[in-house]
């Protein structure tokens, strides 16, 4: 059995035909969908990418592996303590798999040791056919700059709508800028900082640039939405490239293909477009936290199943771990998802926990504001606060009645505020004991 992550950088799950969205973005995830599993409620560890990364190769929540910034990427990447510390993904290899993918060798100390080196991922399919392999692919056409073929924005584009002057000029921004942030703020990039990834320059997508653009919603949505559902359909068209060819070669049906996301996009929601570490004004509401998640392997999964139950990125390796037959490491504080995709009705984990930094990435040395949140099916409890924790503001959802998150609920006193927050300061205290 092979094991394919399929890793696209801030997809969100209400753009896919498969999570209900009306437009033709995504024919080939939809029918992984149908012959596979789709989690409607996978939440992130936070939102931007790197502590994702780690929370779902090691599946630890960010309290667990404290991996959160640039500066400990930096201190991270070069560390012995990691130089032979057992992963998954190290556990995998020992058990015979092949561990490779596509630009992770900037995640080397989770178990990579190989990269492909901008080689072709069918290529890779046909020389490696006769040995088992766990292949991670990091796509990026939905992540900032949103520019795709000019067809694809039309496709997308509401009937009718005529884009004005200064749309067009917002719009030259978001097409051009991995980093696209308001007025008034100031980037990691644009202060002079030096980015730690090795391969920050290493390609059109990932090319670090910055713009400023003040967004209209009301006027740049329809430009906004075709922009991204475009770049959707970018993925897609990938995705539908790799199966096809996994199919060609005999091995789609032995292969566990997961669709997932890092961390979701902001779409003008909040009057910004990207993530944290793209618009400087960074939140875990749930645009920017709920991803998607499908996993297809016949014989294993069965076909058309859905799982309404919230999980998190943790809960993703121990699933793998459990179809690759191998036993889940004591480090591992994630559950195996395998009992919730049979139905069984056993107790699985109510919270999920997420954190970020307005500025993520990008934020400024000094800039010590935090943002943490604890999410249960029914309820999100947000605290905005500091590291000194010399300031606290509270949010309270209740996420059935009000899924967008527009009317905040919080007071002193209120039954879910209070058992919620005695969770999130427990895992904030042990998020501040992280040694990484």
């Amino acid at each position: 059995m092979n094991l394919f992550l399929i890793l696209e950088d801030a997809l969100r799950p209400d753009r896919l035909g498969c999570y209900g969205y009306p437009k033709d973005t995504s024919p080939n995830i939809d029918r992984l969908a149908r012959e596979g599993v789709r989690f409607e409620n996978c939440i992130a560890t936070a939102s931007h990418t790197f502590p994702p990364i780690v929370s779902i190769l090691m599946g630890q929540t960010t309290a667990a592996h404290g991996l959160v910034n640039a500066e400990r990427y930096a201190r991270w990447a070069g560390s012995p303590a990691w130089q032979d510390r057992a992963t998954p993904l190290t556990l995998l290899e020992k058990a015979g798999w092949r561990i490779d993918g596509e630009l992770v060798l900037r995640w080397r100390p989770l178990g990579f040791r190989r990269d492909t080196d901008g080689r072709d991922i069918e290529a890779y399919f046909e020389e490696h056919r006769g040995e088992p392999w766990f292949f991670l692919a990091e796509p990026y056409p939905t992540h900032l700059p949103y520019d795709p073929p000019e067809e694809y924005f039309r496709r997308f584009l509401q009937p009718g709508y005529r884009m004005s002057e200064s749309t067009a000029r917002r719009m030259e921004v978001v097409r051009s800028r991995l980093i696209v942030h308001p007025s008034g703020v100031l980037s990691r990039l644009e202060a002079g900082g030096k980015d730690p990834l090795p391969d920050s320059q290493s390609d059109a997508a990932h090319k670090r640039t910055a713009g400023t653009a003040d967004f209209e919603p009301e006027l740049d949505r329809p430009a906004v939405d075709a922009l991204y559902d475009g770049e959707v359909r970018v993925f897609d068209d990938l995705v539908g490239r790799w199966v096809a060819c996994l199919e060609r070669l005999g091995l789609l049906d032995d292969t566990l293909i997961a669709i997932l996301a890092d961390h979701g996009e902001e779409l003008l929601e909040r009057g910004h477009v990207g993530h944290c570490s793209c618009n400087l004004m960074g939140t875990l509401y749930d645009e920017c936290i709920r991803i998607p998640l499908i996993l297809r392997l016949p014989g294993k999964l069965p076909a058309g199943g859905v799982v309404h139950r919230q999980v998190s990125q943790i809960d993703i390796m121990p699933t793998l771990l459990e179809l690759a037959g191998l036993p889940k490491p004591d480090f591992v504080e994630g559950s195996s998802m395998l009992p919730l995709i049979r139905g069984e009705s056993g107790r699985f984990r109510e919270e999920a926990f997420a954190e970020t930094t307005p500025a993520g990435w990008q934020s400024l040395p000094g800039d010590d504001r935090e943002i943490w949140c604890v999410r249960t099916d029914r309820w999100k409890l947000i605290l905005n606060t500091d590291a000194a924790g010399r300031t606290e503001r509270w949010e309270l959802y209740d996420l059935a009645a009000d899924p967008g998150e527009t009317r905040d609920l919080y007071r002193p006193g209120h039954s879910a505020a209070a058992r919620l927050a005695a969770s999130l300061r427990a895992y904030i205290a042990r998020a501040r004991r992280a040694v990484v």
